[in-house]
This record gives C-alpha cells, sequence and structure tokens, in this order.
C-alpha cells in the first residue's frame, strides 16, 4: 500500500491542524514570512500553498455572501500577481451562500469550523514582473504570459459577542472571567498554485496531482484555538 501523501501538521502553534503534503518545505525555513501566513513549497514543483488569516471582507456581496467573498480573496491574488486576466472555473452556486456568524454562550467553549467554500480558475501572469501592469520583465518583452491554476478555499471566522452572564466561567474565548465571548472577524484563506506553463512541461500533470489531495486537505482543517483570530471591538 503507498504510503499517505498527506500528513497532519500543526499551523500558527498548534490554533490551526491540516493535512498537508509531506514532500512541501515550510518557507519560514528558508526566508521570512509575514505572521499572518504559512507558506509551504513543493519540493518538486513550482506549486505553493499559502493559509493566512485576513481581516473579514464586508466590501459590497462579500460581506453577506460566501462565494462574492472567495471570489474577493481570489482577485486579490491576482492583483498581488499584476496577473493579466483572469478566469474562475468553479461554476457559481447560483444563489448566494449566506454569511452568518457563530454564536457561542459565555459558558461554552467554541470548538466547530466552519464549512469553507471553495473556487479554482486560471490567472495568466508573468512570472517575476515587477510591473503592476503585468509587462514582463527587462530583456523578456517576447515571453509569453505564463497559465496558473488556482485554487482557493475560505472559512469566514465571524464570531458576534453574546450577552455578558453573571459568573460564567472562563472559556478559551474569554479574556475576562465572566465577559462572556469576544467578537472576532476574519477570514482564513487556504491557495494552491500550479504553474500550468512550466518550463519542464508537466504542469498538467502536476495540476492533477495537486487536485487529488487538495480537497482532501482543505477538509482536514480544524481550527483549534479561536484566539488565533483577533478581538474586535
Amino acid at each position: 500500500m503507498a504510503a499517505d501523501p498527506l500528513v497532519p501538521r500543526p499551523l500558527f502553534g498548534g490554533a490551526i491542524s491540516i493535512l498537508l503534503p509531506q514532500d512541501y518545505i515550510d518557507a519560514s525555513d528558508l526566508r521570512q514570512v509575514p505572521d499572518n501566513q504559512e507558506v509551504f513549497l513543493s519540493s518538486a514543483s513550482d506549486t505553493s500553498l499559502v493559509i493566512e488569516v485576513l481581516s473579514m471582507v464586508e466590501e459590497g456581496q462579500a460581506s453577506s455572501d460566501l462565494w462574492e467573498a472567495t471570489k474577493f480573496h481570489f482577485e486579490s491574488i491576482a492583483h498581488d500577481n499584476s496577473s493579466l486576466s483572469t478566469t474562475v472555473l468553479t461554476p457559481s452556486p447560483g444563489s448566494p451562500v449566506p454569511s452568518r456568524p457563530l454564536h457561542a454562550l459565555p459558558t461554552e467553549t467554541l470548538d466547530s469550523t466552519p464549512q469553507p467554500v471553495i473556487l479554482t480558475g486560471l490567472q495568466k501572469v508573468h512570472k517575476y514582473s515587477q510591473d503592476p501592469s503585468g509587462a514582463p520583465r527587462p530583456g523578456h518583452e517576447g515571453d509569453d504570459p505564463d497559465e496558473v491554476w488556482i485554487g482557493v478555499a475560505l472559512w469566514r471566522c465571524w464570531v458576534e459577542q453574546v450577552r455578558p452572564l453573571e459568573d460564567a466561567p472562563v472559556t478559551d474565548l474569554d479574556t475576562g472571567g465572566g465577559h462572556g465571548v469576544r467578537k472576532k472577524k476574519a477570514d482564513l484563506v487556504y491557495s494552491v498554485n500550479v504553474n500550468l506553463s512550466a518550463s519542464d512541461g508537466n504542469g498538467y500533470r502536476e495540476r492533477q496531482m495537486v487536485e487529488a489531495w487538495w480537497q482532501r486537505s482543505v477538509g482536514s482543517l480544524r481550527i483549534e484555538d479561536w484566539n488565533l483570530f483577533g478581538d474586535e471591538e
């Protein structure tokens, strides 16, 4: 029997647990990574994984529709990549995916993980471009843009403060003894990118391999400590 390609990995000091490919390298061993990110790099290709804690998107429909929020994060990745074009491959759900807060009594420990919304798509980018327009780097003006497959999963981590109860015991979300659960508003985003135009010609094979395990990895994610997400006033 072949070894399972996915192994448990604690993220953010154990606040998140997830299954990730065992041969992926923790980028923080190679370079500085922002505190709100965990980044992993394939040891055999250009594929990379990013799990990041972001502020909850409250712009337009993204505030109330998780599908629109996931598209917002997909387009945000495109912006960061100076993408020349984007295509969403995942069919629209046809109706809004409601964004609602979780509620917990002050006497409860919040141990649930929200259901993720998943989107995949394509982006065309000029590799190593430093131009905000996405133009190729100097000396490579004749290069064709690379086609990159992107997967995005979103967990909306929204907790509304509940009414305080007298003599409520301290919980993992209660830093004030009896003051109850604090408000939290964050988007947890897990993205993967595969360069379909890889110079070794294995881009589409790599995509098939990644698609074979990525949704299982997404489904394995668990929030172990909600204190990872900052308190809102």
